[in-house]
């Protein structure tokens, strides 16, 4: 049996080494091919500053730098706009990102397949921290055409994950949470454990440690408080002008309910023909660049006016609703919209509305963006009030609706 021993080790080693070379030529061109399948290669994208200084943090960089023009990106690295700046990122496959200013986003994946012949799909995926982005899906090649390739774009943020299809998409996250607007395209948006898919006109709200609310329309109200069901001080500041003289009334404010809804009531008597301002105020500060339609909303109810029309100046009515905004150009603007029942010594009406007195109105503005020119870019104040002698005036669901 000893003598036998050093012949079968030598076949076992024979043998073996025959299985480990036939697993080498089986593996090494299984290896190779898979590689050339699967391999994947970072690509770079593209900033271009569009106004002010950004700050970008390349991979491995322990700062940022400060950027006025346009720079290389690399898989990883991180932009971030200051009040005053905004700029467009622009992905390895056309499509784009655009920043608002106060936003922080990273570049997490950036990858394309190594080779012609690669499986993988193009990877896209953006970490936003805070602020607010449009995102431009651009359009996946088809099956068919050339270098056809399935492509995955995802943004991230603290509350949910979105998959984003062809399309243009808002996506604005705050310390309550993110909202993503779907203009064209479909996202599907998933946070604890639910996926929410969200098409054309819609979008969802995902709250802290709350899942994705479902499809709620694009339009929304960036008034607050607009029903005035909450305390006046909830979004509103008074505005009472003491008129001149001095001893002549000021006007009053209250929040009365009347035919079952909470109304904002303007009211000023015995001004023995003295004009004073009565009304309130909401600091709005709010880029509308981004969106397509602008509207003023607000049910009016007109019960005393003993001023005709809107003063010899055109600029005193019973009740006036004024959007102050800053356009395009960074210059100071407002639209303004008076409603009056009377003006029986003919006074100009410019921007007034003759409407039935003690009735409830409905109003709805045209689009400002299709009527102001040049177009609002940033709002600053929404203004109720009124102007005038005596006057008592009633107004309620007052919205600004952006979309």
């Amino acid at each position: 049996m000893l003598s036998r021993e050093p012949t079968r080790t030598a076949w076992l080693v024979l043998w073996g080494a025959f299985i480990i070379f036939l697993l080498l030529c089986a593996l090494v061109p299984y290896g190779t091919y898979s590689y050339l399948l699967y391999a994947t290669t970072a690509k770079a994208a593209t900033l271009e500053v569009i106004s002010g200084t950004m700050r970008v943090r390349e991979p491995g960089s322990a700062a940022p730098i400060a950027v006025t023009r346009a720079l290389e990106l690399a898989e990883g690295s991180t932009v971030e706009t200051d009040e005053n700046s905004r700029g467009i990122i622009t992905l390895l496959d056309g499509s784009t990102l655009i920043l608002f200013p106060g936003t922080q986003l990273v570049l997490r994946e950036l990858r394309v397949p190594s080779f012609d012949w690669g499986v993988e799909p193009i990877r896209m995926a953006i970490d936003l921290s805070r602020g607010r982005i449009r995102a431009a899906a651009g359009h996946p090649l088809l099956p068919g055409e050339a270098n056809a390739r399935e492509r995955i774009f995802r943004v991230r943020t603290a509350q949910a994950s979105a998959s984003l299809t062809e399309g243009s998409y808002a996506i604005e996250v705050t310390s309550e949470g993110t909202q993503i607007t779907v203009r064209d395209g479909t996202a599907s948006v998933f946070a604890l454990e639910r996926t929410v898919k969200v098409g054309r006109g819609q979008r969802t709200v995902i709250r802290n440690e709350e899942p994705p609310l479902p499809p709620l329309p694009a339009a929304q109200d960036i008034i607050i408080n607009g029903d005035f069901k909450d305390p006046r001080s909830r979004g509103w500041n008074d505005w009472v002008e003491i008129p001149n003289p001095p001893n002549a009334p000021a006007g009053s404010l209250s929040n009365p309910t009347i035919d079952n809804r909470v109304v904002l009531r303007i009211q000023r008597s015995s001004s023995n023909q003295t004009s004073a301002i009565t009304g309130v105020i909401q600091q709005i500060n709010r880029e509308v660049s981004d969106y397509r339609s602008l509207r003023v909303v607000a049910d009016v109810r007109v019960r005393a006016q003993n001023l005709s029309g809107g003063g010899i100046l055109s600029s005193e009515y019973p009740m006036i609703l004024r959007v102050k905004y800053r356009d395009v150009y960074g210059s100071e603007a407002e639209w303004v919209h008076g409603f009056y029942f009377q003006n029986l010594t003919n006074n100009p009406t410019n921007n007034g509305e003759l409407v039935p007195q003690d009735v409830w109105i409905p109003f709805e503005s045209k689009n400002l963006f299709e009527t102001l020119e040049p177009r609002p870019f940033f709002i600053t104040a929404f203004q109720i009030y009124a102007s005038g002698w005596d006057y008592e005036a009633y107004v309620t669901g007052v919205r600004l609706i952006v979309e």
